[in-house]
């Protein structure tokens, strides 16, 4: 199933009918079974998660034999079709169809340069960060270090979870929510006094008995939230625009406008301010509005003293959890979620997450791959081809062909990974041959 993950990736009955092919029964060592037994063994990987994570997360740090273990977390939402999982709600959606159920899932990666998934949770479709946060840091707080540095954003700061990696010895590095203290701090910005650590922006640190506050200052940032909130305020006059044109008319207001439930009665009184000023002064009112001097700024909170340089820097490394997420989502193809049970929902992620891991590692270990994306992987790995050739003698023979650069690097990475570990170190063995002598993914 994992094999098939990485390569076609259609639903699991397709995958039933590709494993139950002679050629690939033969080689996986599969006999002939119902497809029924893949949809019993997604509920079974699905069930048994938590071990399998763990399992995981030992054989990798193992693997990787690293000094620091420093984590970035993120949450995300996925789209589920159907309606017998009960982890599917309604919630904020981040793949944009609030009009669908789905379910949330949090994802803890070793920070960058390792890049690493080592923890995968799932939740229901209508829980907030705050709450998530508690379960995917639970699932990984046995892999951390001492001293080990954890990176979330805004949404999951709260008190609580940052007491909880305090009180484990751990340290954390977040964004923070801004509250009238801040704008006190943001408002004496003087360009003289804050440090500048990069073109057009500054910095100031504040250190109080329990945490460092990092203060931000960003030209090109306030340029983009002062555009952002130019197109809201534009977009408000128009809507008001829209209202006042239906009034002049005397025409019903557009249906955006209106509660358009027969079970509802409603009389509309509506009045604008269009008709006593002008289009110019009713933006410059709007943007009044909407403009609350906090364009540009932004705050950084830590249990750890560090440059400012440095806590923007680990911070903006939390983008590799976004990457993943693209990975997860568009390449490995985890969306939509098509399945009939909770322990159904966790499993197939939990496939998902495990051909993202043995691609995370695939470009750790591997150097002419180290940037290249999911995507480009896959296709190349895909496009290996094993022809079997069988004789009248029923003598068969194996042609292996398709290779490129890609696939090259890899199998030899992979060569050299399975002499190194094989009792012996190196010892002749199945592997030992060269790179063409090497079972793959596409069966013709």
């Amino acid at each position: 199933m994992f094999a098939y993950k990485l390569g076609d990736n259609f639903s699991v009955l397709q995958a039933g009918e590709w494993m139950n092919r002679t050629e690939v029964g033969e080689h996986y060592e599969l006999p002939p079974f119902n497809v029924k037994t893949l949809y019993r063994a997604v509920e079974t990987l699905g069930r048994n998660r938590e071990r399998i994570v763990r399992e995981l997360q030992d054989r990798v740090l193992k693997l990787l034999d690293l000094e620091t273990t420093d984590i970035l977390m993120d949450w995300t939402s996925i789209v589920y079709y159907g309606d017998m999982a009960s982890l599917a709600k309604y919630g904020y959606s981040r793949d944009h169809r609030p009009d669908k159920k789905q379910v949330t899932l949090g994802v803890a990666q070793l920070a960058p340069p390792v890049n690493v998934p080592m923890a995968m949770t799932v939740e229901a479709g209508n829980m907030n960060d705050e709450e998530h946060f508690r379960s995917t840091y639970n699932q990984v707080r046995n892999v951390l270090d001492d001293s080990s540095l954890i990176v979330f954003d805004k949404g999951a700061n709260d008190k609580r979870n940052l007491e909880s990696s305090v009180l484990d010895r751990n340290d954390y590095l977040t964004s923070k929510k801004l509250n009238i203290a801040d704008d006190k701090v943001f408002r004496s910005f003087d360009r003289n006094d804050w440090e500048s650590i990069d073109e057009g922006v500054y910095a100031l640190k504040r250190m109080f008995p329990s945490r460092v506050n990092y203060y931000f200052f960003s030209e090109k940032l306030k340029d983009e939230h002062l555009a952002s909130r130019r197109r809201k305020a534009e977009r408000l006059l128009a809507e008001a625009r829209m209202i006042q044109d239906s009034l002049d008319d005397g025409k019903r207001l557009p249906k955006r406008f209106r509660i358009n439930d027969p079970l509802v009665d409603v009389r509309y009184d509506y009045q604008t301010k269009l008709a006593s000023m002008d289009e110019q002064e009713a933006l410059r009112l709007l943007l009044d509005q909407v403009i609350d001097g906090r364009e540009g700024c932004f705050c950084l909170t830590s249990s750890r003293d560090m440059d400012a340089e440095e806590a923007l820097r680990i911070y903006r490394s939390k983008d590799a959890v976004e990457k993943l997420f693209h990975s997860l989502k568009s390449e490995i193809e985890v969306r939509p979620l098509r399945v009939w049970s909770d322990d159904a929902v966790y499993g197939v992620l939990l496939l998902g997450f495990i051909a993202q891991l043995m691609i995370s590692l695939t470009r750790f270990f591997v150097a002419p791959v180290k940037s290249v994306s999911t995507k480009f992987i896959s296709n190349s790995l895909q496009n290996l081809t094993l022809t079997v050739v069988r004789s009248e003698g029923g003598r068969k023979q194996r042609h292996y062909s398709n290779f490129d650069a890609l696939n090259r690097a890899i199998l030899a990475g992979f060569l050299a990974e399975t002499d190194r570990c094989r009792p012996g170190n190196g010892a002749p063995g199945r592997f030992r041959a060269s790179q063409n002598d090497v079972s793959n993914s596409r069966t013709q």
